[in-house]
């Protein structure tokens, strides 16, 4: 019976230490594998060798007054890490959680909201290639220039930055690039040309410490066919009711004042609504010097009118059909010049 029990325990206390010596290399080994995920490949060394595609699917929209633009992105990362290689006898292809991994830790810095579409995984070959495909949609933020507007490019920028890693430690390869079918886009009202795509040291502030990105961009140049008809077309009908005053006979004051003041008053309320639709910006752009010089021009016509009407009643009638002949040559003369000056600027 003492035997028995004494052969019990000795089973109970090498269960025990077995236990403990597979607890023990279970921790050992995920250790291993935080480390492992931690640490880049290559540390100590030269940096790792990063190549980014980017295939850039659609431009859906661009935002004037929110300053953003809509985009559809497919995006393939890879690298080596040795450390993954694999015998001839593992699958050709293995699928890890992306966490479980080293990876360069890329973010999109000018993202306003991208939505991940893809779950987060890398495909691992025999020898240690890593391969991430991941698509993003959503919308991003551009600094839009556009005191050439409505007949403004603008550069609509990708920034793919390594939130932990500087230009020491990773680099993008010059395999790198963005394929995009222009042409298809569904962004309407503008054309579309591709830049190639550009490393770059990405700081927060002067004396920060940099990371590495790569900036993918699109040159969009805007088409102004349709603002030549929701601008200039309304603004010259204004201008040309302005211009119709100095027609009508000196002696209807009625018509006069009320076609001078009609033209007046459609101006502002054609510039307040055209201004609504920009950004809050601190200076002006083509447009709305447009519409400014035309403002003055229609003002300068109205003081005509009333210094018209003035000469009138003072009978001064001669007086006032010559100032209404002047303003009649005049009026096309500094449209044109409002023309010439937009075009030279």
């Amino acid at each position: 019976m003492r035997m028995s029990r004494l052969v019990m325990a000795n089973k109970a206390c090498l269960a025990v230490v077995l236990l403990l010596a597979a607890a023990v290399s279970a921790a050992q080994s995920l250790t291993y594998e935080a480390e492992r995920s931690a640490t880049r490949p290559n540390a100590g060394g030269a940096p790792e060798q990063i190549t980014l595609r980017l295939g850039l699917l659609d431009i859906v929209e661009i935002d004037d007054r929110e300053q953003v633009f809509m985009a559809d992105i497919f995006v393939e990362i890879g690298w080596q890490d040795p450390r993954l290689a694999v015998g001839d006898e593992a699958s050709e292809l293995r699928r890890v959680a992306l966490d479980d991994i080293w990876n360069p830790r890329l973010t999109v810095v000018n993202s306003r909201g991208l939505d991940v579409l893809l779950p987060q995984v890398a495909t691992v070959d025999r020898q240690g290639h890593v391969n991430v495909r991941q698509r993003l949609a959503g919308p991003l933020a551009v600094d839009l220039d556009l005191r050439d507007f409505p007949f403004d490019k603008q550069r609509l920028p990708i920034e793919v930055v390594s939130y932990q890693y500087s230009p020491a430690e990773i680099v993008f390869s010059d395999s790198s690039e963005m394929a995009a079918k222009l042409d298809e886009f569904g962004g309407t009202g503008w054309t579309f040309e591709a830049i190639e795509p550009k490393p770059f040291v990405y700081k927060l502030g002067d004396g920060t410490r940099g990371v590495s990105g790569l900036e993918f961009a699109v040159l969009a140049e805007r088409e102004s066919a349709y603002f030549a008809l929701t601008i200039v077309l309304p603004m010259t009908l204004i201008l040309f009711l302005a211009w119709m005053v100095h027609w009508l006979p000196v002696d209807v004051i009625p018509a006069r004042m009320g076609t001078a003041s009609a033209a007046v008053f459609s101006l502002i309320a054609f510039g307040v609504s055209f201004r609504l639709t920009l950004p809050k910006i601190t200076y002006l752009t083509d447009a709305d010097r447009f519409v400014l010089y035309s403002t003055l021009l229609v003002l300068a016509s109205l003081a005509v009118t009333i210094v018209g009407i003035r000469l009138l009643g003072a009978d001064k009638k001669h007086a006032a059909e010559r100032l209404a002949r002047q303003a009649r040559l005049a009026f096309p003369f500094l449209y044109g010049l409002i023309v010439v000056l937009i075009a030279i600027r």
